[in-house]
């Protein structure tokens, strides 16, 4: 099997605004797996907020190559143990190439991995929302005049026009709204703003307070009827348990754990302690939305809208398609993915 490991910048539409701060871009890094004719692709992004850097992951995957040049791939779980030993503190670099393997495992079988995996008799796909990234309230109505006839708003959140930007945007669509919050309100002001978001048709409000607010999120979900995704307190394993007392579901990306194996021993671990499950896409190309997107039959709650947030760039990929909210899978082997270079 060959290993090649690829940057890539993901230019963005829009600057966005998170509470890490703003970005104009994404450095991410691309993996490809190749056997036997066959390309298995993975992605991860770099986030510096958690010390994860392009450098650090490309360090990872380069130590992989002469190990992956003697292997055949035949299991993407027995290929990952055996990668986890090489790379053992990076988790998105693990991510990335254990996706890859399971792309390239998928086509090896020639099926979808929501097909193996026996995801489709489950219940229907859910509807994928759009986001609005945290800006002023002014340019929040302008990506929103962009995008207006979506079935779900996931609107990001922490500034003091929070809810005036909430009430603007109700004034333009009846769809229903999931808040992404990213830490940002304390406990005083989620309670203060809690009488008016009953009203707003808010599905879901995720990580409201910051992840360290242990005794402000068991009084705000105490009297809080809108179901709360834990997002940054949730980043491992061990996590998911702890999130029941605070939390209604949990948001599960592939990244945080280490590639789509691990997701989905997570998704079992929160389904069985009855939590609410999501799975999204931060800014991602195809590569990685698509691969998320395996998980869309089982989970609660998805967004895969990435791709739309990110500017053309040199390679045009197919995989996941997302048409105002809906989702259209890919029925091509392993993840779907496609990738062609235009220059």
């Amino acid at each position: 099997m060959r290993l090649k490991i690829f940057r890539r910048d993901l230019p963005l539409k829009h600057v966005m605004t998170v509470f890490r701060g703003t970005i104009s871009r994404i450095r991410a890094i691309n993996v490809e797996l190749e056997q036997d004719g066959l390309k298995g692709f993975g992605e991860a992004y770099e986030d510096p907020h958690y010390g994860v850097s392009i450098e650090d992951m490309s360090l990872e995957l380069e130590k992989c190559k002469s190990l992956v040049a003697d292997y055949a791939l035949a299991d993407s779980v027995a290929f990952a143990k055996m990668i986890s030993g090489v790379i053992k503190n990076n988790t998105p670099a693990l991510a990335a190439i254990e996706m890859a393997a399971c792309d390239l495992w998928g086509k090896l079988h020639d099926l979808p991995l929501w097909r193996i995996w026996r995801y489709d008799n489950q219940r229907p796909l859910p509807l994928s929302s759009y986001t609005l990234g945290l800006d002023s309230l002014y340019r929040i109505l302008e990506k929103f005049s962009e995008q207006p006839d979506w079935p779900i708003y996931r609107v990001k959140l922490g500034s003091h026009d929070d809810m005036e930007i909430l009430r603007e945007l109700r004034k333009r669509t009846d769809a229903p709204f999931r808040l992404d919050v990213n830490g940002c309100w304390s406990c005083q002001k989620a309670l203060e703003y809690l009488d008016e978001l009953t009203t707003l048709n808010i599905e879901l409000i995720e990580q409201p307070l910051h992840p360290d607010d242990v005794e402000g999120m068991k009084k705000f979900k105490k009297v809080c009827p809108i179901p709360l995704i834990a997002d940054e307190s949730c980043q491992t394993f061990e996590d998911i348990e702890k999130c029941v007392e605070f939390f209604d579901g949990v948001n599960l990306k592939p990244i945080k754990f280490g590639g789509l194996n691990p997701t989905r021993r997570a998704i079992a671990m929160a389904q069985k302690l009855n939590l609410k499950t999501m799975v999204g896409n931060t800014i991602e190309s195809t590569i990685g939305a698509s691969a998320t997107a395996q998980f869309a039959y089982k989970v609660d709650y998805v967004y895969l809208d990435g791709p739309l947030l990110i500017d053309v760039d040199n390679i045009k990929e197919t995989g996941v398609v997302v048409d105002r909210g809906v989702i259209t899978l890919p029925h091509e082997g392993g993840t779907g993915v496609r990738l062609t270079r235009t220059s």
